[in-house]
């Protein structure tokens, strides 16, 4: 019974893969929110991945898209607040202090390569 099961998995994971061209499963993205930017500066998703925005500044912040689309609560330090990409999102993300506002950006193109 097992092997039989093996087989028809692989032979779904087969079709899957023939008819869809590759199997992407969504991942989540950890952005932070400093004091005066976000790190990563530019988030590089898929559409159906979630960003996590973790406020790890000395005060109380919020995130939303430049467009006002969506907007976290109030985040104290330690809080976080996740976003679920879609095709249509705005690719800029911006967050504020009484210094003025910073903002950092969502890429669906392929991420750089590193050395």
């Amino acid at each position: 019974m097992p092997i039989s099961f093996r087989k028809a998995a692989a032979a779904f994971a087969a079709f899957t893969l023939a008819t869809n061209g590759t199997a992407v499963l969504a991942q989540t993205h950890d952005v932070m929110i400093l004091d005066q930017a976000f790190f990563p500066a530019v988030t590089y998703v898929d559409a159906g991945d979630t960003i996590n925005f973790t406020n790890n500044s000395e005060g109380s912040r919020t995130v939303k898209a430049a467009d006002e689309s969506w907007q976290s609560e109030a985040l104290s330090t330690g809080s976080t607040f996740s976003y679920v990409v879609d095709a249509a999102s705005p690719l800029v993300f911006t967050s504020s202090t009484g210094n003025g506002a910073f903002e950092g950006t969502i890429s669906f193109d392929e991420p750089p390569l590193s050395n």
